[in-house]
């Protein structure tokens, strides 16, 4: 290893950096239902400096930029990986690299933060290497870190998304120095919870991403001006008109940006060259290797995620056996890096400083119970208290139903053995049309013919606290080889009109059905994506998968609306209510898709309530 490089002010005891620091931003939720006493205080002056070099067992040196507080006490020390470029992350700009949190707020109450940029990214040497394939390099520059004179000896690691995923690919590594990790927003498979949603590509997502991210590694930003951009980027408008601007933005983008070569033969490997899950993914994800974790985790999530990060979150909790925790939050229309930058320091003080704050006496799980509006705990997930909750999918259209409604949801009571009705008639038969995304056809054909089926329930007589998983059987005849299936639940109230609030989406591409019992959990139904398997058409098959969890009070007088679909445009969960999803680029062929109601294996829904 080569020498410390210690730079230090004239009076001995800071770091070199700008004069002016990056504003401190702190916006929406802090703390997942308590208040930890002592209450992090944020009082220390910060100094940043910017390009630090940090070597690597194979002399490939990283560049990371250090944000230090002004003292002469080594004190624990935060580690942020990523491959995005460093020059955006204090300036409050709402840019898809801005993921690693409020480093200014993190170093004010005690905690020196390293962010550091990937081989090939940012400024540091070597070749770009596919995502999530970085345990090594991580381990490395956490062992670098713990021995600095700025550290003592102890390190975490923050962020989200790929901050997050990074924290947790490292921690099932067991590098020596590392006592805990905070990853909020993550993911643990590559295949299924980025690049492919139900074995279909996230074309829209993957386009965006690799363009966005690829071109701003050209970016240089001094560091003076990136904190001087800070004081008036950092407020909660931006975020907000990012994410309004942003789906009309997306189409352009791809094709206006320059990534660099690097960034593109990813791209190309992930979205043409690698279309199945197989041993490529299993190194870049997290999922193999959670169970050797032996760190304290805080899982950290919210309900909003429903395209990339709220399935890994659970994944998580079900693998990993170490001491965890959980927070899933509500969805959120904003930018999320400004949020639980509170909770992220009283936890780091427990478990790193061994602060007495109140966090030992916290529930295992903490989620946000939209409608309630409140916060809600449970001692596992899925909460242990909670039962099914059944409805069978029938084509009677329930009484005063819309011109939307093509069938109905019929709950299964509760301990009763499952019904078996007559099978359906011929006009009784409910199908849909499946066109490829981007196929050009008559738009009046939809007078004729749906596009989408909606099954509807009764109103429910009583206030349902839904929460947990939530799977959908379906029994289904398509034409083509190969159909996609995306379908939304959503909560309809008794006023004029039926205003509907979305509570999930779910989808699957037909030629990935098959279970794969031993990576499925009881969160998510996982599939077979080493190979598809086309449908025979015309000849009945049955889905099976998971929507994504959620919680949500069910006031007593609404109904639960089932849409059924190809569209996963038509269909996606609203951004303006905090939804965060990604169309794929399915259905692969025109198909008439027919439920099937009286077969033996019948068609259903299944939620889980708690309360009952």
């Amino acid at each position: 290893m080569r020498p410390r490089e210690r730079t230090r002010a004239r009076n001995g005891a800071e770091p070199r950096g700008p004069l002016i620091p990056p504003h401190t931003w702190l916006y929406g939720p802090q703390l997942a239902g308590w208040t930890p006493d002592p209450a992090p205080e944020p009082r220390r002056r910060v100094r940043m400096r910017a390009d630090v070099p940090i070597p690597m067992p194979d002399g490939v040196t990283l560049r990371a930029d250090l944000y230090h507080p002004v003292t002469t006490e080594p004190q624990p020390a935060l580690v942020a990986w990523s491959p995005y470029k460093r020059d955006l992350m204090t300036t409050g700009a709402p840019a898809p690299c801005n993921e690693v949190g409020s480093v200014r707020y993190l170093a004010a109450c005690g905690y020196p933060v390293l962010v550091v940029n990937a081989r090939g990214t940012g400024g540091s040497e070597g070749e770009f290497r596919p995502i999530g394939t970085e345990g090594e390099d991580i381990c490395a520059a956490i062992e670098w870190a713990a021995v600095q004179p700025w550290c003592d000896g102890n390190i975490a690691m923050t962020g989200m998304s790929y901050f997050g995923m990074s924290q947790l690919l490292v921690a099932g590594l067991r590098p020596p120095h590392l006592k805990a990790i905070f990853p909020f927003g993550s993911l643990t498979d590559l295949y299924r919870h980025l690049a492919y949603h139900g074995g279909a590509l996230t074309a829209d997502f993957l386009a965006d991403y690799f363009a966005i991210n690829g071109s701003l590694q050209e970016l240089r930003i001094p560091p003076f001006l990136r904190h001087l951009m800070s004081y008036v980027l950092a407020n909660p408008l931006l975020p907000r008109a990012y994410s309004r601007l942003m789906p009309k933005l997306g189409p352009v983008l791809p094709r206006r940006l320059h990534p660099p070569r690097s960034w593109l033969k990813q791209y190309a490997r992930l979205a043409v060259d690698e279309p199945f899950d197989g041993p490529d993914y299993h190194r870049s994800s997290a999922w193999p290797t959670l169970d050797k974790i032996e760190v304290p985790v805080l899982l950290g999530c919210d309900w909003g995620m429903v395209g990339t990060h709220l399935f890994g979150a659970f994944e998580a909790w079900h693998r990993i056996t170490a001491p965890k925790r959980l927070l899933v939050a509500p969805a959120y229309l904003g930018w999320p890096y400004t949020r639980f930058q509170t909770e992220a320091v009283a936890y780091f003080d427990h478990v790193v400083r061994g602060v007495d704050n109140g966090y030992d006496a916290l529930p295992p799980v903490r989620y946000w119970l939209h409608g309630a509006e409140r916060w809600e705990h449970a001692t596992d997930w899925p909460p242990p208290d909670a039962s099914a909750l059944r409805f069978r999918l029938r084509p009677e259209r329930p009484e005063g139903a819309g011109d939307d409604v093509h069938g109905s949801l019929s709950p299964v009571p509760l301990g009763s053995p499952s019904p078996s009705p007559a099978p359906a008639e011929r006009d009784e038969a409910r199908s849909w049309l499946a066109f490829p995304r981007g196929m050009l056809y008559p738009k009046e054909i939809e007078r004729y013919e749906a596009c989408v089926l909606g099954y509807l329930s009764d109103p429910v007589p009583d206030d349902h606290h839904l929460v947990g998983p939530v799977d959908l059987t379906l029994r289904m005849i398509a034409t083509a080889p190969d159909t996609y299936v995306q379908v939304r639940l959503s909560a309809v109230s008794p006023s004029p009109g039926g205003r509907s609030r979305v509570l999930s989406v779910g989808g699957l591409l037909a030629s990935h059905r098959r279970v794969d019992p031993d990576r499925s959990n009881p969160t998510e139904i996982v599939h077979d994506h080493t190979r598809a398997e086309p449908l025979p058409p015309g000849e009945p098959v049955t889905l099976r998968f998971s929507l994504a969890p959620f919680a949500y009070l069910l006031p007593a007088g609404h109904r639960l609306l089932l849409e059924i679909g190809s569209d996963s445009e038509r269909l996606a969960p609203p951004i303006k209510e905090g939804f965060l999803g990604s169309p794929v680029a399915a259905p692969p062929y025109p198909s008439r898709n027919t439920v099937i109601h009286g077969d033996s294996e019948l068609s259903e829904l299944r939620l889980t309530v708690r309360g009952r």
